[in-house]
């Protein structure tokens, strides 16, 4: 089962209980993304320490969750402690990075979602490429005129 409520338009609130099957957790997910695109939320949490079972593909799950995420959102996971790790797991597989982060309490949720926004950080991928079109452009570009560096020797 899955409970979806808007918080005066600024933070949606979804909480995950009992056998979760995937499609109920991709239902879940499709109007958690519909309900924050119509009302402008940019904030929400997910709350899923009630949840005893499921979903079956994760992975999926976080697929569409990934689709549907939109960059500057920020989404607080809350679980249990013998959920962290699925949960973390979860959020990797989201591609979100800095967007989506869990926590074990509600309160670290919303000390979280209140904080200010991060500038996201570049993928290692992203960072390599950067540095190969820094090195092929410093290449090309044409120097100072005069550039001897410093010589040795005496004076």
């Amino acid at each position: 089962m899955y409970s979806i409520r808007a918080q005066h338009g600024e933070l949606l609130d979804t909480e995950l209980s009992g056998r979760l099957t995937t499609a109920e957790a991709l239902r879940a997910v499709s109007q958690s993304f519909a309900l924050a695109e119509a009302d402008g939320i940019r904030r929400a949490v997910c709350d899923v320490r009630a949840v005893e079972r499921g979903p079956g593909n994760l992975l999926l799950v976080a697929a569409i969750f990934a689709s549907r995420y939109q960059e500057g959102m920020r989404v607080a996971l809350v679980s249990r402690p013998e959920q962290l790790a699925l949960v973390r797991r979860f959020a990797r597989y989201t591609g979100s990075r800095a967007g989506v982060a869990a926590f074990l309490t509600p309160e670290a949720a919303a000390n979280w979602l209140d904080s200010e926004d991060v500038a996201p950080r570049l993928s290692s991928t992203e960072q390599r490429h950067l540095t190969e079109f820094a090195r092929q452009w410093l290449r090309t570009s044409p120097g100072p005129v005069e550039d001897q560096g410093r010589r040795s020797g005496a004076a």
